[in-house]
């Protein structure tokens, strides 16, 4: 149980790393633009 545990946290800290990059990428053109 515990082992599951941490299996999921690294898959969840995995998918954010993940989805900040994929956000970085695609928000700084939209705040570029918004930003002018």
């Amino acid at each position: 149980m515990r082992n599951a545990w941490h299996f999921r946290y690294a898959l969840i800290l995995l998918v954010f790393s993940a989805m900040r990059k994929v956000g970085r990428c695609v928000a700084h053109p939209l705040t570029r633009r918004y930003a002018i």
